[in-house]
Order: structure tokens, then sequence, then C-alpha cells
């Protein structure tokens, strides 16, 4: 018995090369989708990152204005009603630094009038703004996150 040779048909020889251009374009177009996606996914991450960060910072910066005391006591003007802009420089866990600015409207809710006395302010509103010290790029560039708190005289 002698060895029997194979002859492959057309349709068993392989891949032409009409469909192997066509399948590395298709691969090609799905990659460039893929990726366009990833960067724009690794983007929102940065910008939620920074938030969350700003946020942690706004919590110490909160805890303070809540230990003060509502009426100022001697040389202490922390709680006296104004903007404040740039007050301190707080740092994030992972060393990212913020400006910190404070905004505090006396009797905000008094009909729309500022109260300028504190000696007889019952409530005081304080907004407290994180900015980043060293300035993002792009959508991230003009990124400020802020809290409220609102303080009532108890006494």
């Amino acid at each position: 018995m002698g060895k029997r040779t194979k002859s492959l048909t057309e349709s068993e020889a392989g891949f032409t090369l009409v469909e192997v251009i066509l399948a590395g374009s298709l691969m090609i177009v799905m990659a460039v989708g893929i990726l366009s996606v990833f960067s724009y996914v690794v983007k929102i991450n940065r910008g939620n990152n920074l938030r969350a960060q700003a946020l942690t910072v706004l919590q110490q910066d909160v805890e303070y204005y809540r230990s003060l005391k509502f009426i100022p006591v001697a040389s202490d003007t922390a709680m006296n009603g104004g903007t404040y802009t740039n007050v301190r420089t707080r740092n994030s866990a992972d060393g990212r630094a913020f400006y910190i600015s404070v905004t505090i409207d006396n009797d905000l809710a008094t009909a729309g009038i500022q109260n300028t006395n504190e000696s007889t302010c019952k409530f005081k509103e304080i907004k407290i703004t994180a900015v980043p010290v060293i300035a993002e790029t792009g959508w991230l560039a003009n990124l400020k996150t802020d809290v409220t708190i609102q303080r009532v005289r108890s006494n």
C-alpha cells in the first residue's frame, strides 16, 4: 500500500487575502471603539475621584465650623458673617491640596436682609467651597465642590 496524498480543495485551503483584510479592518474598528469608551471612563473616574477627595477635605471643615461657638468670643472671628476666599489650604488623604473658601450668611431667611450684628443673629448659613490648588485641564478645570451647613442659635 502506497501513501496517498490528499489534495486540498479551494474551500479547505484557508482564508483569502480579501477575507483577512476584511477581518483585520473589522477588528481595528472594534478596537478603536473600545479604546474611546475606555478613555471616556478613565476621564469620568478621575473627576469623581477628585470630587471624593474634595468632599473628605470639606468634611474636615464642616466639623471645624460645627465645633465653633455660634457667637464669636473676643478676637475669634471665624463665625462672623462675610465671604472669605482661600481661608486655608487642606490636604486630602493622598496629598492633593485644596483651597478652602467660606461664605457665612447671617439670618439669611429673615426677609432677605443681611444681619450684620453678630450678637443678635439667630441663624447662619455656611457655604464651604474646595478648589484644587493645582488646576486641572479640560472639563475638570472649573471643578468646585461645595457643601452648605446651617447653624441655629440655641440660647
